[in-house]
């Protein structure tokens, strides 16, 4: 029976993977597959669907697929009315400080003490430590590499940097981190302290984002001279692109503070020992820039308007990441029922010392490449990611040692992925080919799994 359960677990996952990578959408295999595999789980070894209220003996297959449907909106609501809700206000509050150049300015002011950099392989680091500073209070990857192409690109192209290599360092300010964030978000509800996101960043994942930076910050210079003079000698030359104007961003210049405001209230409610959510953060926030917005237009129509910005982001934002945490979520569920995860996590447990190093590994690379099939971390990591608590607690290891590598795979994965979102804004902004940005970093990126790697690993140790 174990050895049947192993292997319809890896049948499933590799059926999944196929039909993501033949580009059937995401949400609808998540949720398809999730229902038949708890169907399934049940004629298998008996595994309830977690919904089921019924006596064993009651349960005929129309019930059990009444339940199956009846877990998914068990599944929704408890996802819209917790970590769903939480996402999609960060996602309201970040339309709306793009919406009134706030964020514009920010990434604008950040980026200008660049340009007074001598040598230009050292711009492309002083580029990618500014980057993943802006990453805390602008989380969307591909969001934030908008902004940065508009204001530091035409700078690194201005002094003798190649496109290529531009947009190159630009792919590699992939981790997501930091309370606004909707994978740390969803991560810190994985591992059971929804309440907790500031207190799991400074205990975990700034260790992860600093040694990060640190590391390919330092190698950015040699590798990128390496590889421009590799190219040259090859005579491979990247299409001349024009130069775009740089624009000042029209707000008044305290505005970059505007996008700290909901950090700046978490992080001092958790000093103060005061409880506040992300939710209740972010919609203070907004009221406060309401009013400084009143203030400044003295319009209470534009108030209006504005509002419609940030309910039209979170119902934008409900489609790409929250419908798929659920789908996932439901995914997840099933394959945990089969029980070939639980199998292979006894057998890892016994291995010893090995079992978390090799299970930190091999988990991580599973999701790695996951995101570069799917072009989307957040898929690939809520897919797995769900499994990883039950498997830390088999290893006797915090969740988090487990669940925060993977939360860093998945960005990583996306960012090798020539099919996701934010390459192909660097592909077409620079008319490149996805392809050509992917292969320039995937040394660094898998440079930063190795990092991530061992971090992970040194929490069991320290």
């Amino acid at each position: 029976m174990d050895l049947i359960s192993l292997v319809l677990t890896l049948f499933f996952v590799s059926l999944v993977a196929y039909f993501i990578l033949k580009n059937y959408n995401p949400i609808f295999i998540f949720f398809f597959s999730g229902i038949v595999i708890l169907i399934s789980a049940f004629y298998l070894n008996g595994t309830l669907i977690p919904t089921t209220k019924r006596a064993l003996e009651d349960i005929t297959f129309i019930t059990n697929l009444l339940d199956s449907f009846a877990f998914i909106t068990d599944s929704f609501k408890k996802n819209l009315a917790g970590v769903g809700l939480v996402i999609m206000s960060v996602a309201g509050f970040a339309a709306y400080m793009k919406h009134i150049n706030a964020s514009s300015k920010l990434a604008y002011i950040a980026n200008k003490p660049l340009g007074k950099i001598k040598n230009k392989y050292l711009v492309l680091s002083g580029t990618f430590v500014v980057g993943m500073a802006l990453k805390i209070v602008i989380s969307s990857y591909a969001g934030l590499l908008i902004l940065l192409l508009a204001c530091i690109y035409p700078v690194l192209i201005t002094i003798g940097i190649r496109p290529l290599t531009a947009v190159s360092v630009l792919s590699l300010i992939a981790i997501d981190y930091g309370p606004k964030d909707a994978n740390s978000i969803n991560m810190a509800a994985m591992v059971g302290e929804s309440d907790n996101v500031i207190g799991l960043f400074l205990n975990y994942q700034i260790y992860t984002v600093i040694a990060y930076v640190v590391v390919i910050a330092l190698v950015i210079p040699f590798y990128y001279n390496y590889i421009d003079k590799r190219d040259e000698a090859k005579k491979t030359d990247d299409v001349k692109v024009e130069i775009p104007e740089i624009k000042d961003p029209k707000c008044p210049l305290f505005y970059i503070f505007l996008p700290w405001l909901p950090i700046v209230f978490l992080f001092s409610a958790y000093f103060l020992n005061v409880k506040l959510d992300v939710i209740t953060a972010n919609f203070l926030s907004i009221a406060i820039v309401f009013t400084i917005e009143f203030i400044r237009h003295k319009d209470g129509k534009k108030l209006g308007e504005d509002i419609m910005v940030i309910l039209k982001a979170m119902a934008d934002i409900f489609i790409t990441v929250v419908s798929i945490i659920i789908a996932a979520g439901i995914f997840a569920e099933g394959i945990k029922a089969l029980g070939g995860i639980s199998i292979l996590a006894s057998a890892v447990s016994n291995m010893g010392a090995s079992a978390i190093i090799l299970s930190i590994t091999v988990l991580s690379f599973l999701v790695y490449f996951a995101s570069v099939i799917m072009g989307s971390g957040i898929a690939a990591f809520n897919a797995f990611g769900k499994l990883a608590p039950d498997i830390a607690t088999k290893l006797g290891i915090h969740p988090m040692v487990l669940v925060l590598p993977i939360e860093i795979a998945s960005c990583l994965g996306r960012a090798t992925s020539p099919i996701s979102g934010g390459i192909l804004v660097l592909a077409g902004y620079a008319k490149l080919s996805p392809m050509s940005i992917v292969k320039t970093s995937t040394p660094l990126l898998l440079l930063g799994m190795l990092v991530n790697i061992l971090v992970a690993y040194s929490f069991t140790i320290f």
